[in-house]
């Protein structure tokens, strides 16, 4: 859907609290994106000293202009941090740039953001590398039975693959194991990476905490952080991490499950972490006995 926009509040105060929110968007809700809103967006943050954004001034959402955003959440401290422009940001914003004055706003066509008919298309419109887009086909996913779907995951994309009757019904960012991952306690830095190669769900547990990495606590105080086979210290209470909609693939521990650390690159100690809600459509469509193939 194609619109015309005129906005003609470029210099008024309370800029940004006056014009719809900037997102990637998701199933259920879309941001136009605004060319004159993106701009201002972009000029606001290049002229905060404290976040360095050095974004180029084209009025387009994308990639670099999310990323500044979440820089810029996380150094005020504000409540999300996900690079959604709503409200809370929208008022530090104003507050931020209440001395700045914006150019003139322009009269121009933008387009809302895509929905994707095919994932043929998504790959198209996609840096599959980089952005946290999710693509769902949600005819595909009704017919899932367990039966009839596997799963890929791409080391080089950091991406998993739902597959129903051998088409991709659900395409989404996770992360990988790390080359080198650093263990805190022991200084030591370690390969950690996903191993590649066929497997299948050993098990599913939709509530599991994590038997090796977690937490030691004497008392209230937090006392130890990691893998708990290293815990040198004096008897402690141990609480492990949450592993949420668990499937196991090896029996040394390696499997997918949700997690709020997702990047876009390896970061894991070797299991495949997925975005909560995309962890929750993948277990329920498969079953134990899912092949997956993880593969570089």
């Amino acid at each position: 859907m194609t619109t015309l926009t005129l906005i003609s509040m470029a210099n008024a105060k309370n800029y940004f609290k006056t014009h719809d929110d900037m997102c990637d968007g998701t199933k259920t809700k879309q941001c136009t994106n605004d060319f004159n809103s993106v701009r201002n967006l972009q000029i606001a943050l290049n002229r905060d000293k404290n976040i360095k954004a050095n974004l180029k001034i084209d009025g387009r959402w994308g990639e670099k202009t999310k990323e500044a955003v979440i820089t810029f959440q996380k150094f005020y401290g504000l409540t999300h941090t996900d690079g959604w422009v709503g409200k809370e940001t929208k008022t530090k914003l104003d507050k931020i740039s209440k001395n700045i004055k914006f150019p003139k706003d322009k009269k121009v066509k933008h387009v809302r953001l895509m929905k994707y008919n095919s994932y043929t298309d998504f790959r198209k419109h996609t840096n599959l590398r980089k952005s946290y887009s999710v693509y769902e086909d949600k005819k595909l996913l009704s017919q899932a039975n367990g039966k009839n779907t596997k799963l890929k995951v791409d080391i080089s994309e950091q991406r998993v693959r739902l597959y129903v009757n051998g088409k991709v019904a659900l395409c989404a960012p996770c992360t990988t194991g790390a080359k080198r991952k650093l263990e805190p306690n022991t200084g030591i830095i370690r390969n950690q990476s996903t191993p590649k190669g066929t497997f299948c769900i050993k098990e599913k547990i939709a509530d599991k905490r994590s038997t090796i990495f977690g937490k030691m606590y004497r008392g209230k105080k937090l006392v130890y952080k990691g893998d708990r086979r290293k815990y040198k210290g004096k008897k402690a209470k141990y609480v492990g991490a949450s592993l949420k909609n668990w499937m196991r693939l090896t029996s040394g521990g390696i499997g997918l499950h949700a997690s709020k650390y997702v990047k876009r690159y390896p970061g894991s100690n070797g299991c495949i972490r997925l975005p909560y809600k995309v962890s929750k459509t993948i277990f329920k469509n498969v079953r134990k006995g899912t092949p997956v193939s993880i593969e570089n």
